[in-house]
């Protein structure tokens, strides 16, 4: 389906929690209070919404939080979502050891794994979680076959470290994109740009290659032993006019933008009985649909860890 700018909208981040077991300084404070279960939307509701969403032309979902694979019944999910869709996800990586195997059975393609230093202390400062479970998920989706790429959101406590993160992804064959850090939820003054990035990543005389890897906006480069890094720079550079997403949160909320607070609420027409005005509610989010985030003015004032990034 086309929004109003005749951007064609074919890809869902679909978020199905708000918990999460890691409190990274940019996106979830330490005393977030989490929502009550009964207010998230269950695997029926669920399943009644992948087929609204595959009928308007949505052709791929990611999963995300908050953090996935804290949902007990997320394999279960994967598998419902995964008749309809082609499924990818955003994971911590802190229970992937456990679940890779069995989230790539039920239709699981590909996943995007947060890693943001190699050092337990810094790790930790970061995100207060441990960094062991994460390097053991990594090593475990690539052995059973699942297609990995590393997000990395570059701060001033991981910046020096940019160059060991290539060459840690590089020994493991899959691609890593540096994300510049987006007030959302919270100001996240100090952000890091794309030059700043690059020239960080002087040595490995980096070159732009016009390819895609996933529906992601990262801009791509080719270091000088073949390996592809992602620059994802909402900040610096907009890739608002190429937009193709929408993003439902955990307990119902259609956001047709990241940056902006508008959203229809399609969890109250599922519970009032109002399946059959859902597909329209869908596509008037769709159509209206921003042409563009104001992040570069302001914080927005959106939950991250409901909303999915």
């Amino acid at each position: 389906m086309l929004d109003k700018y005749n951007r064609k909208i074919d890809y869902l981040r679909f978020s199905i929690t708000d918990r999460c077991n890691h409190r990274c300084f940019y996106c979830i404070p330490l005393d977030t209070k989490f929502l009550p279960f009964d207010n998230l939307l269950t695997t029926d509701e669920i399943n009644i919404l992948a087929q609204i969403f595959s009928g308007i032309g949505i052709q791929q979902v990611r999963i995300t939080g908050g953090e996935p694979l804290l949902r007990e019944d997320v394999v279960d999910i994967t598998r419902k979502l995964s008749k309809y869709f082609r499924i990818s996800m955003t994971t911590n990586g802190s229970r992937l050891r456990e679940l890779a195997e069995s989230l790539k059975e039920a239709g699981l393609v590909s996943v995007n794994i947060s890693l943001n230093s190699l050092k337990e202390d810094v790790f930790f400062r970061i995100t207060k979680g441990q960094l062991k479970p994460v390097l053991a998920g990594i090593d475990a989706a690539i052995k059973c076959g699942l297609f990995v790429k590393i997000n990395t959101v570059v701060s001033q406590l991981n910046l020096n470290e940019l160059p060991e993160l290539v060459d840690f992804v590089s020994k493991r064959g899959i691609p890593i994109r540096f994300i510049e850090m987006m007030p959302i939820g919270r100001q996240n003054k100090g952000t890091i740009f794309e030059d700043q990035i690059l020239e960080k990543l002087s040595d490995f005389d980096l070159k732009p290659v016009q390819i895609k890897i996933g529906q992601g906006p990262a801009r791509y480069f080719i270091t000088k032993h073949g390996n592809y890094v992602g620059i994802i720079s909402a900040m610096s550079r907009s890739f608002c006019k190429s937009c193709n997403k929408l993003r439902l949160s955990c307990d119902g909320k259609l956001y047709p933008c990241l940056g902006s607070t508008y959203y229809v609420d399609v969890l109250e027409k599922l519970r009032s009985q109002q399946v059959e005005q859902l597909s329209e509610l869908v596509k008037i989010a769709i159509y209206n649909k921003p042409l563009s985030h104001n992040m570069k003015d302001s914080t927005v004032p959106n939950t991250m860890n409901r909303l999915g990034g």
